[in-house]
């Protein structure tokens, strides 16, 4: 099959035995009097279970969209627990929306690193309400993964605007 009409995006995917994380940049609409007058870079973290639903109303993927500042933010979070020698944990800030009659709907990014039984590692885990995704990350790829975040956050700092022609 020809490869003509294949578009190319940047993207990373981590995997780990049941979970996976996927980043790439996206578009965000701006609208104005719910009139559609542009766009605007955004970066997406689409955490996901590898595992089919053993529930029709479990969760298999949350996705988590920052702002290129905040994607920014999360790199160096990410180098600064890659670097460090003792266990800790990160969270960017929450992000909140209504979510219609449900309410208020709260999601939480954290990164980190940990120890048990004598084994550590580095995870990043996106939680919302009471579920949650947890993918472990090897070291070299908790790296990669922060200055691939680092070089999409500026990337993806742009903004597209309609343009308004002048009423004669």
């Amino acid at each position: 099959m020809p490869l003509d009409n294949c578009k190319r995006s940047q993207c990373y995917e981590i995997f780990s035995q049941s979970t996976g994380l996927e980043i790439s940049g996206m578009s965000k609409t701006l609208k104005e009097h719910d009139q559609a007058v542009g766009r605007i870079g955004r970066i997406q973290l689409r955490f996901f279970k590898l595992m089919p639903k053993s529930k029709p109303e479990e969760v298999t993927q949350i996705r988590f969209i920052c702002e290129p500042d905040e994607a920014y933010n999360l790199a160096i979070m990410i180098a600064q627990i890659a670097g460090s020698s003792v266990p800790c944990k990160e969270k960017l800030n929450p992000h909140k929306f209504q979510a219609g009659e449900q309410g208020e709907t709260v999601t939480t990014l954290a990164v980190e690193k940990w120890e048990r039984s004598g084994k550590n590692g580095f995870a990043l885990t996106v939680s919302r309400g009471k579920d949650f995704i947890s993918v472990p990350v090897p070291q070299i790829k908790f790296q990669f993964l922060a200055e691939f975040l680092r070089h999409l956050a500026v990337e993806q700092c742009w903004i597209e605007r309609l343009e308004r022609r002048a009423s004669i």
